[in-house]
């Protein structure tokens, strides 16, 4: 079995979707925020490929932007944005790395290790040696948000990282880092023995599942902007459209225009309501008047309690199960993060049941309500 970073995140965030992508070879349409992705890792490819330690000019650098832009998935307007955005972003990248250039120990190297009998393969940005000895394994990210630090710490792609180094060259990266190009700011981690033992038993479980036939879907938070769901058993049903009965039409399109009415109407008061609070606190007032009413300014402050002090208190009453509760957002995250034994994690996801059942109306607007 082949696999990569991008194959095995993809299975454990819904085993349907790599099914789709890499089994049944359904091809996904072009994106804006892949092509640009894709353009400045190429353009940071030529600019560290210089055969001497000195950096290319920022004119060179931009330069070579127009002549690896990758144009796939863009509208017209639109693809004049992204290149000036990822103008401004080089532009930073220059600034912040030029004076310290030097040539790379490695850069857009691509390796294949065994690990548990899968073939796991991939592609390493960079790899710098550090002036007081040891290396540095880079990537860079173009997420517009710095993720929290223990996602870093748990990061897939840079454990599969370490562990290529150290197959393929012997060595243990000092630092591995995540270079996040548009907030212009880098996270760096490492990892141990313990962290190489629990990416083996990972890889090995994801593999085990796919050579079962396991692609059950899985609903995350990314099903909004998947190419597959017209195919997903969880929201093909969106796709199938049906012709709407006369009687009903009309009601339909009665509420899709109170819906809109609504949000413009809501919209109108959130940029009011930002302009009355702005006049009050510059004046010291709690209550304003109008020709046919009053407004009245009450400040709210939001408290939370300190869990180590809650445990404390409760804990010794034998009161503290009464306030415990199982958070489904963060049970969510557990068992993507694959750090749970196979049968832990079957166990949860079999153990959901039903809690509520409702039905929301949710009015789709545009180019996302045709696809």
């Amino acid at each position: 079995m082949k696999l990569s970073y991008s194959s095995i995140d993809t299975y454990e965030t819904c085993p349907a979707k790599y099914r789709f992508r890499y089994q049944d070879r359904v091809p996904s349409a072009p994106s804006p925020a892949l092509s640009f992705g894709d353009s400045l890792h190429r353009a940071l490819f030529r600019f560290h490929s210089r055969p001497v330690p000195v950096a290319p000019s920022l004119e060179d650098l931009l330069e070579t932007l127009d002549g690896v832009w990758v144009p796939e998935g863009f509208g017209q307007a639109e693809q004049a944005a992204y290149r000036e955005h990822a103008r401004q972003v080089l532009a930073q990248y220059h600034r912040d790395n030029a004076a310290d250039y030097r040539i790379p120990a490695a850069l857009e190297f691509r390796f294949q290790i065994e690990v548990e009998g899968v073939t796991v393969s991939g592609i390493i940005d960079r790899m710098d040696r550090l002036p007081g000895g040891g290396y540095e394994i880079i990537d860079y990210k173009t997420n517009r948000r710095l993720p929290p630090r223990s996602r870093v710490d748990a990061d897939l792609q840079l454990s599969i990282y370490h562990l290529a180094a150290r197959e393929i060259w012997g060595i243990d990266p000092d630092r591995l880092t995540l270079y996040y190009l548009l907030p212009g700011q880098r996270m760096t981690t490492s990892r141990g023995p313990g962290d190489l033992d629990a990416l083996r038993r990972r890889i090995a479980a994801v593999a085990e599942r796919i050579e079962a036939g396991r692609f059950e879907p899985r609903e995350n938070p990314l099903c909004g902007w998947c190419d597959y769901q017209h195919l997903c058993p969880l929201f093909r049903h969106r796709h199938e459209r049906e012709d709407t009965p006369a009687r009903i039409a009309g009601v339909i399109d009665e509420w899709i225009g109170l819906k809109r009415e609504d949000r413009q109407r809501w919209r109108r008061l959130e940029e009011l309501g930002a302009v009355i609070r702005a006049y009050a606190e510059e004046h010291d007032l709690t209550r304003l008047y109008g020709s046919d009413g009053d407004i009245q300014l009450v400040r709210r402050i939001l408290t939370a309690p300190d869990p180590e002090a809650v445990r404390g208190i409760l804990a010794p009453l034998g009161l503290l199960d009464r306030v415990l509760s199982v958070d489904p957002r963060k049970l969510d995250d557990l068992i993507r993060a694959g750090s749970l034994p196979p049968s832990a994690e079957d166990a949860l996801l079999a153990s959901r049941e039903e809690v509520r059942t409702g039905t929301a109306l949710h009015l789709k607007d545009g180019e996302r309500a045709r696809r």
